[in-house]
């Protein structure tokens, strides 16, 4: 029995579509068969494969090395989920699968981890290759912060954007009714409130996108 000290996740590069008639066996020996007869390797390079509806397919036997990570499948148990086709390396795991897809892998750690020891380390084949594969970041992932790309989508934002435009409606009606001097005064407040806010809101975009809330 070989020693086993890490898990590497990886994606198939398939569309969620991949041989929609197919069973999740079939898709394997498809994956199979591209990494034997294009590949030239001795058997598919994975250990397990997760299909989209979350059903754990078994590849090459964990007993032996597998083919999926150039320098670091002595000791290690490739895992690949299917899907990811023109993923890349910044995207959420739910861009690219599925939810089903996220129970079976967690479940899967949690087994070989106590299978071969809690301090087993869990890592995505983009840590050590160029690539884009898993296409989400596995870290992050399994720390449950969600990686956010689009700020305009978080609702705290939202909140203060709106907050601001309704902040200079109002100044701008209280403003018209007053005279020279005190409209200066009060477009000076206003010019200080909205630089306030305005910092408000970036370190709220920087909180929302390193996952902090």
């Amino acid at each position: 029995m070989r020693e086993i000290n890490e898990i590497i996740v990886h994606c198939t590069a398939t569309p969620p579509n991949f041989m929609p008639n197919a069973t999740p066996g079939q898709r394997v020996v498809e994956v199979r068969r591209w990494h034997v007869d294009h590949n030239k390797w001795q058997d598919i390079g994975y250990h397990f494969l997760i299909d989209r509806n979350g059903e754990l397919l078994h590849g090459r036997p964990v007993r032996l090395p597998g083919a999926h990570t150039r320098g670091h499948n002595s000791d290690t148990i490739g895992v690949a989920l299917f899907g990811g086709k023109d993923g890349t390396k910044d995207q959420a795991f739910e861009d690219n699968f599925t939810p089903e897809q996220a129970a079976t892998l967690r479940k899967l750690i949690d087994r070989l981890q106590s299978q071969y020891g809690p301090g087993l380390k869990i890592s995505g084949h983009q840590d050590y290759a160029n690539k884009a594969c898993p296409c989400f970041d596995v870290h992050r992932w399994l720390n449950n912060r969600p990686l956010r790309t689009n700020p305009v989508q978080s609702t705290t934002i939202q909140a203060s954007a709106t907050a601001a435009v309704s902040g200079a409606t109002g100044v701008a009606t209280a403003v018209s009714a007053l005279d020279g001097t005190a409209q200066t005064v009060v477009i000076a407040a206003a010019a200080v409130a909205a630089l306030a806010l305005l910092w408000i809101m970036r370190e709220r975009i920087r909180k929302w996108g390193s996952g902090e809330r």
